[in-house]
């Protein structure tokens, strides 16, 4: 429990966890970067676990990518659906830490592509929260936070990255995360 009259954890490079209680079909089952928070300003994230199955190339055909062309990309999220996003995220060696750049231009992305451990995603659409909403929702238990792997962020797919992490959590959780929707269809 945080001292009263003190700020709120900033949740930005963190992991949001979609609890498996959650029914939001934008949301059920994600694994979103938060790539942006603030308690007044809000927060802005992006869905690592929904990939298009489509590339940088298929979104962008006339454009010269080169060593971005293979570059998958993912539904970000339901807000700007048509909006683009490239990412960039770099594990800082020998630390489980990393840093990220958001919004970047093809140029600023071409640039980053060839560099050692960096990792490149694109994303259309994101994740949004007005001031104090996400953390409404974090009250009410919505999202479980979680520190951002290495390996959360390489599975090129991460189709898996949901159900393993709430394996990870415990048997309370896995349980919730096969049980079926509806259990009286079962």
């Amino acid at each position: 429990m945080r001292p009263s009259g003190s700020e709120p954890p900033n949740l930005t490079g963190q992991l949001l966890v979609a609890h498996p209680n959650l029914r939001d079909p934008n949301f059920r089952k994600t694994v979103l970067f938060l790539s942006a928070h603030d308690t007044e300003q809000g927060a802005h994230g992006l869905i690592l676990n929904r990939p298009t199955n489509k590339s940088l190339t298929d979104f962008l055909p006339d454009h010269q990518l080169d060593a971005l062309a293979d570059i998958p990309v993912y539904v970000g999220g339901p807000v700007g659906a048509h909006e683009l996003t490239i990412v960039s995220f770099d594990w800082v060696a020998g630390e489980p830490k990393m840093t990220f750049h958001s919004h970047l231009s093809l140029d600023q992305a071409q640039s980053l592509a060839g560099s050692g451990s960096r990792l490149i995603r694109a994303f259309v659409g994101y994740a949004g929260w007005a001031g104090g909403q996400l953390e409404s929702e974090l009250k009410q238990s919505a999202w479980i936070v979680h520190p951002t792997t290495e390996a959360i962020l390489g599975d090129a797919s991460n189709n898996g990255s949901w159900l393993q992490l709430m394996k990870n959590f415990g048997p309370a959780y896995y349980l919730l995360a096969v049980a079926p929707d509806d259990p009286s269809l079962n």
